[in-house]
């Protein structure tokens, strides 16, 4: 931004340098009898202060105050006055007009030829002054261009500034949304070993435990390591082993390194939950994947379950589930891809996302 910027500022540096020296340009085109004499630099100096004032009279003043305040009649007004004065001014051509000649060689007196009359001193000034007119029109539709630009930055900023605030007040709503279903589910399982009197209940209250000091420690931050999420998820998995029957085939699967690497809480964890599920029957033979690859950068996890007959009908996306799908367009914006696939006998989900 501070380069473009940078660039900008030359670009427009440049060009009101080319503007000033335009009537040098024209003067020394005119002809070839000028010379640049004290009375050509002061009025060449009178020429450039003008309009230099006028553009930022314009840009300060004229722009800001009357124009962005809606005050077009007055604005216009102000414009078509100052145009009218340098018409009646025209410096241009006083900067031009020159008394003093270069001295040329006179030849000798002969008597002029008859009936020719002799040549004009001077060629006749035009009616109004061009070169003026478009320098001043000139400065103004620059002024425009530059001050709208520069508003144009300003309102793309507080756009910009309103969505990244409004995205991180709804992020932060998500997470509210997302750590009580989350835990709702782990105590419901935690309740069904209690009632068994199951001997792995002290167990699984450690895991809770360390599972809920992720939650309240961890999960209010923006990120979190790698490593945090996926004991979160392993504790999760065996606390979800603990309930499930014969019928259920679990492959849990954790490859390359997950050392020095940052994801957002509760990201993964969404999908693991979304497998147990919908795709746990205690009636028919279950096949629950979860296999999370990491390598370099990039991450990829991959989720299968076979779809519950009883469960089929229901919506496939809680509440766990769809908000991660928000805070992964909200946290990975262009560095995810998410394949959802569904034949209503299996449901799949193959997340990558690459890591900063």
């Amino acid at each position: 931004m501070q380069k473009k910027m940078r660039l900008q500022t030359s670009i427009q540096t440049a060009t009101g340098i080319l503007i000033l020296a335009l009537p040098l340009f024209i003067f020394f085109g005119h002809n070839s009898n000028h010379y640049f004499g004290l009375s050509q630099i002061l009025h060449y100096i009178i020429f450039c202060f003008l309009f230099v004032g006028i553009y930022f009279l314009h840009s300060k003043i004229l722009f800001p105050k009357l124009y962005l305040a809606k005050k077009y009649l007055i604005y216009f007004v102000v414009l078509l006055a100052q145009l009218s004065g340098i018409i009646v001014v025209r410096p241009f051509d006083r900067f031009i007009s020159n008394p003093n000649r270069m001295e040329q060689a006179q030849p000798p007196k002969l008597s002029p030829p008859i009936n020719i009359p002799p040549p004009p001193s001077e060629s006749p000034r035009p009616l109004v002054d061009i070169v003026s007119i478009f320098t001043f029109l000139l400065a103004i539709i620059i002024g425009v261009t530059i001050e709208t630009n520069k508003q144009l930055r300003l309102t793309m900023q507080r756009v910009l500034m309103a969505e990244t605030e409004k995205a991180q007040a709804e992020l932060a709503f998500l997470k509210a949304q997302v750590n009580p279903h989350f835990l709702f589910n782990i105590l419901n399982n935690i309740y069904t070993l209690a009632l068994t009197q199951d001997s792995n209940t002290a167990s699984s209250i450690m895991k809770l435990s360390n599972m809920m000091r992720y939650l309240t420690d961890e999960a209010g931050n923006d990120e979190v390591s790698l490593s945090q999420e996926i004991a979160c998820m392993t504790d999760y998995v065996d606390l979800q082993r603990l309930r499930l029957t014969q019928k259920t085939n679990i492959e849990y699967e954790i490859k390359g390194n997950i050392e020095d690497k940052k994801i957002a809480p509760l990201i993964l964890m969404a999908f693991v939950e979304n497998v147990f599920k919908y795709g746990v029957s205690n009636h028919k033979n279950n096949k629950l994947i979860i296999k999370l690859l990491a390598e370099h950068n990039l991450i990829n996890l991959y989720c299968e379950n076979t779809i519950n007959p009883d469960k089929k009908n229901e919506k496939r996306t809680g509440i766990g589930l769809e908000n991660t799908k928000k805070r992964l367009q909200y946290i990975y914006p262009n560095k995810h891809i998410l394949a959802v696939e569904n034949d209503q006998k299996v449901f799949k989900i193959n997340l990558s996302i690459h890591l900063n």
